[in-house]
């Protein structure tokens, strides 16, 4: 149950940040003549810190395997969230049905920009970690 608690917890975070940036900044970036691409690459930099970071954190305080498996499940959890909702028809060019088809390709991406650093994350953690701090003292 802990392990569940503490995915859905992270999964809610940065599920949320991403949302919330997506409805409040992108629309700003693109009033100013921006063509979205920085937006874009904004919200991956921001994802592939939320990974590494997130992940170094939870190393730290709870060990490697537990940290990968957390953000591995994160990663994936968020990529499939982030596909379907960008599925959602904003008008009536194409269905859900084709929209999901469309953006399947970017689910292995989306896993990537957390999971990779996620792992680089906990490897750091790991070194630097408790265990680490106890054999140098």
């Amino acid at each position: 149950m802990r392990h569940l608690v503490a995915v859905l917890v992270r999964l809610a975070a940065v599920g949320i940040a991403l949302t919330a940036y997506t409805l409040a900044v992108v629309p700003l970036l693109a009033e100013g003549g921006d063509d979205g691409l920085g937006a874009g690459l904004i919200a991956f930099a921001a994802l592939v810190v939320a990974g590494f970071v997130g992940a170094w954190v939870d190393a730290r305080r709870q060990g490697f395997l537990v940290a990968v498996g957390w953000w591995v499940v994160v990663a994936a959890g968020l990529a499939v969230g982030w596909w379907i909702a960008l599925a959602v028809p904003q008008d009536g060019s194409a269905s859900f049905g084709e929209l999901l088809a469309d953006g399947a390709g970017s689910i292995p991406f989306t896993i990537g920009l957390v999971a990779v650093p996620a792992l680089v994350g906990a490897a750091i953690g790991r070194a630097t970690g408790r265990s680490a701090e106890r054999a140098t003292a």
